[in-house]
């Protein structure tokens, strides 16, 4: 399907039918062509038309969607239920050492906190990097990498304040330092242009159910290729190995594969990765400068709502770190109540403790965000 403008495209999610779904940072919702794509894999599977050949043809077709997107190799994707999948697969596969650190940001989402935290039983050392509010000062990161750093872990977008931190200004930091930078891009994938070459990253998961705009249970890891012989696998399975088509399940006599696929030890969640492959495919059809062209339009004009309804904004709108989530707060009034008024009257957002938080896609137009502010004041 080919669109001429943007009103053509939101008609394709049947959501903005009934809601100002204002919550992609949350959970995302789902196109037509994601759905068709969908139920015409559910219904061959409910016919009897599938077969394992089949299905080893779209893990690669969905593969080189992914690498594609972000300007990776298909060689460097590995498909994991989420991001906390992704991100324990460096974390157990780097052969750390007593006293070994890892920095990480105060305010970073629990996916990419506990898969370091958990390091501490074998000497790693955790340390947290103090936000300024809603930022997360370059400066701060660049002091605390010492010579005993072995990784930088950090969300491209902070979960709670939409804080974008700047990926190759800190990989270069990072390098610099002979430290490896891994990213949690759950939060600007589907939202903002990436490009992994730019950008200089050794590694980042995501996962498709939010800004992706994809189903549930499809997450991804890029791993720099040059690097996937330093990450073991921890987990391995039958399809972590160099088996071909002909299945052949007693030889046992195998190396890993070359590539990202020995991180992926069994059948692998073909259904949602149809709808993943559909919604990359819609992006390029949109184009993600227009994406995020249009997200930038959106924010700016519900930013421009709540300044004028006196509401404090916490979400930085530089150029340079602006991103899709706003986050606010109502003072004088309970967060909770104002979430539960909004969601009462068709308004879907966030609640992340006292912080109020929107998060509009491509889809969404200024209708939506006038739905929003009259509900909200």
């Amino acid at each position: 399907m080919s669109c001429s403008n943007l009103d053509d495209y939101r008609a394709l999610y049947p959501v903005t039918q009934t809601k100002a779904w204002l919550n992609n940072a949350s959970m995302g919702t789902l196109s037509a062509p994601v759905t068709d794509a969908l139920n015409a894999y559910l219904r061959r599977h409910a016919e009897g038309e599938i077969s394992i050949e089949h299905d080893l043809d779209l893990v690669a077709t969905a593969r080189a969607a992914a690498a594609r997107f972000i300007n990776a190799k298909p060689a460097e994707i590995a498909f994991t239920k989420n991001v906390a999948d992704a991100l324990n697969i460096v974390a157990q596969g780097i052969d750390w050492q007593v006293g070994d650190e890892v920095i990480i940001a105060d305010q970073e989402f629990p996916a990419n906190v506990f898969p370091w935290m958990h390091l501490r039983s074998r000497g790693v050392i955790v340390r947290q990097v103090r936000s300024d509010g809603s930022r997360v000062p370059f400066e701060r990161v660049v002091e605390a990498i010492t010579e005993r750093t072995r990784l930088v872990s950090l969300s491209w977008i902070e979960f709670s304040t939409g804080f974008r931190n700047d990926l190759k200004a800190i990989a270069d930091a990072c390098h610099a330092c002979g430290a490896l930078f891994c990213v949690d891009g759950i939060q600007g994938v589907g939202a903002l242009p990436l490009d992994v070459r730019e950008t200089g990253i050794d590694m980042m998961a995501t996962s498709s159910h939010k800004w992706l705009l994809a189903p549930t249970g499809v997450g991804w890891l890029y791993l720099r290729e040059e690097l996937i012989d330093q990450i073991a696998v921890n987990w391995p399975g039958q399809s972590s190995f160099t088996r071909g088509k002909s299945l052949d399940y007693l030889d046992f006599d195998l190396p890993f594969w070359p590539d990202a696929r020995r991180y992926e030890p069994g059948i692998l969640n073909y259904t949602g990765l149809v709808g993943l492959t559909a919604a990359i495919e819609l992006f390029e059809k949109v184009g993600m400068d227009r994406v995020a062209g249009q997200i930038r339009k959106v924010t700016d004009y519900a930013v421009e709502g709540l300044r004028s309804a006196g509401l404090e904004l916490i979400s930085s709108r530089n150029s340079e770190d602006w991103s899709g989530v706003v986050s606010f707060r109502v003072p004088g009034q309970d967060p909770a109540d104002v979430h539960r008024r909004l969601g009462e009257q068709g308004v879907v957002i966030s609640l992340r403790g006292d912080i109020l938080r929107i998060s509009p896609h491509f889809y969404n137009n200024e209708s939506d965000i006038d739905r929003f502010l009259a509900a909200l004041v």
